[in-house]
């Protein structure tokens, strides 16, 4: 026998397939690599890579020349024909005659002569090379021994190629996981959200089919809530059910991932969700997770059957948990809509109560001057005249309007009973988070500069956010295009007492010179569709808490109001 290093052209053949490792941007570039190695080295009637499918476990050609078109659909399980024999144990057969041998399928005509070498990479056999002639006693132990060379080296290439290709597919997942998590953690509509978490879902994983169930710990079922791409009548067809009955009960128990290798047997038949016929046959069952708490259950089905990687596991947990909270932020932010809106009501109620206070203020002078003059006038009729029935009649009347407008400024009063201690940072806190996901919207910087002090105001919380909401709206309209909003407070100290002071400072238009000094006059306003009663509202609600509220600034550049409220210990 040559030694291998006074064979050049299998040295060649080695240094070309070790360059396939670098050259080649996808698995079969390299099969072409090496079957083309094959073929110049040893001029086979045919040639095979066959690989072990870790799905199945079987033995399937990857890629063949000289073989029938339909000899890649075939597959067998190792330790049976020759190349699963050598799959099996993983020793080299050298075959020269296959019609005295046994173990020999046939699976290409013309075949007289066969060597086989196995494909080991880190102590794992993952596939063997095969080669064919159409001659008996066609190759020596040298030709085996060149193909043990090829086959190890081959082995080297395709793991860097897998790898490669494995780290370019883990690129791709991580940037479509990056691009569906905005996506879905900026939907705030529940039910849209769960569509486009089933969707993302199968692009990031190719799947056939996946589903969602949300979970109900109070009654202990699952519901299933949307499909793809099935239509809505399987969804409604499943509907509500139990642990028991589900595909997704041992997920939910665990906390942790299930997958099912074969859904297709009949110990899946009495699982009332488990897709009959719609050509699945793996799942992968994924808890979404949140605070430990198992929200849902995301459900990847496959056509064929498959075995679940760890890097396809982690993407879908990752997935998961990301959709969970998701799905908490639409939650949050559904209960801040509606609080907002209640607060919006809340506002409006509370100028309705305050203008009609003003209004029965502007009405009692007049009223009191009607009475006193009334009743200045000296009329006596006798009781058999008409008249002093109408004077009866008009003297109850007056009493009556006094007693409403005492009513109606009585109930525009601030109750003092439900005044507290409220920490103005924590206070300017809770007001920003009501309004971040508008500001947002707006294009708006909300930023609240805090004191680092424990200023405590003596107030009304509903009251007091009503101003600053009222100032920040106010703020956000005079920046239409966007802008910052700075919301800042300090501790000061006067003659007067300590005072907790807020600058509440935009980057929008200004106020317009004209109307500075009246600002927060009644019905004063430069928006069409304004009522002029915000600030008038804000200055009397202020001066309720013995608090007061001026211009500090304005100009084309923007404008700072400012706020001050005594301190309470």
């Amino acid at each position: 026998m040559q030694p291998l290093t006074e064979q050049p052209e299998t040295l060649l053949s080695l240094y070309r397939i070790s360059q396939a490792a670098s050259g080649s941007s996808s698995p079969r570039d390299a099969y072409t690599a090496i079957t083309g190695e094959l073929q110049r080295l040893f001029a086979p009637h045919a040639a095979a890579i066959s690989l072990i499918n870790p799905n199945t476990s079987l033995l399937e050609i990857e890629y063949a020349l000289g073989y029938p078109a339909n000899t890649s659909e075939l597959s067998i399980h190792p330790g049976k024909g020759l190349s699963g024999r050598v799959a099996f144990n993983g020793e080299p057969i050298l075959c020269n005659d296959v019609e005295n041998d046994s173990r020999y399928v046939k699976l290409c005509d013309g075949v007289r002569s066969k060597i086989i070498a196995p494909m080991i990479s880190h102590g794992h056999i993952i596939g063997v090379l095969s080669i064919s002639r159409d001659k008996v006693d066609a190759f020596n132990q040298m030709d085996l021994d060149n193909l043990v060379l090829l086959a190890n080296e081959s082995s080297q290439v395709l793991q860097s190629v897998w790898h490669r290709r494995q780290l370019a597919n883990q690129s791709e997942q991580l940037n479509a996981l990056i691009e569906v998590g905005q996506n879905i953690v900026s939907n705030f509509e529940t039910h849209s959200l769960w569509e486009t978490v089933t969707e993302a879902a199968m692009e990031l994983t190719r799947a056939r089919l996946c589903t969602l169930q949300l979970f109900d710990s109070k009654t202990q079922k699952v519901k299933l809530l949307t499909a793809r791409p099935i239509d809505n009548e399987y969804t409604q067809q499943v509907g509500e059910l139990g642990l028991s009955e589900s595909l997704s009960g041992s997920a939910i128990r665990t906390k942790r991932q299930v997958e099912f290798s074969n859904i297709t047997t009949p110990d899946y038949h009495d699982l009332k969700d488990v897709p009959i016929d719609s050509e699945v046959t793996s799942c992968l069952a994924t808890p979404m997770i949140y605070e430990g708490n198992v929200m849902g259950i995301l459900n990847v089905f496959t056509k064929v059957r498959h075995r679940f990687p760890n890097s396809e596991r982690r993407l879908l947990q990752a997935f998961a948990d990301l959709a969970a909270v998701a799905a908490q932020n639409a939650e949050l932010y559904t209960r801040v809509f509606n609080s907002e809106e209640r607060l919006r009501k809340s506002e409006r109620l509370t100028t309705l109560g305050l203008l009609s206070a003003e209004i029965a203020h502007e009405i009692r002078n007049p009223l009191t001057v009607i009475k006193l003059l009334f009743g200045s006038l000296g009329l006596d009729y006798p009781e058999s005249d008409p008249r002093h029935k109408d004077k009866q009649v008009i003297k109850e009347k007056f009493n009556q309007l006094e007693e409403i407008v005492s009513k109606v400024l009585s109930f525009g009063k601030a109750p003092e009973g439900i005044f507290t201690l409220w920490d103005i940072d924590d206070l300017v806190s809770d007001t920003c988070l009501l309004v971040r996901h508008k500001m947002r919207q707006l294009k708006i910087d909300l930023e609240h500069q805090q004191s680092g002090q424990r200023l405590r105001v003596n107030g009304n919380k509903g009251q007091l956010q009503q101003v600053l909401l009222n100032l920040i709206i106010n703020a956000s309209d005079a920046m239409p295009h966007g802008g910052r909003l700075t919301i800042s407070t300090t501790g000061e100290s006067s003659e007067k007492g300590k005072f907790a002071v807020l600058h509440i400072e935009d980057t929008g238009s200004g106020i317009p010179e004209n109307l500075v000094e009246r600002v927060f006059d009644s019905f004063l306003t430069d928006k069409p569709e304004g009522t002029g009663l915000g600030l008038s509202i804000v200055k009397r609600i202020l001066r309720s808490h013995h608090g007061d509220i001026s211009v500090s600034k304005t100009c084309p550049t923007g404008t700072t109001m400012r706020i001050e409220l005594p301190i309470h210990k």
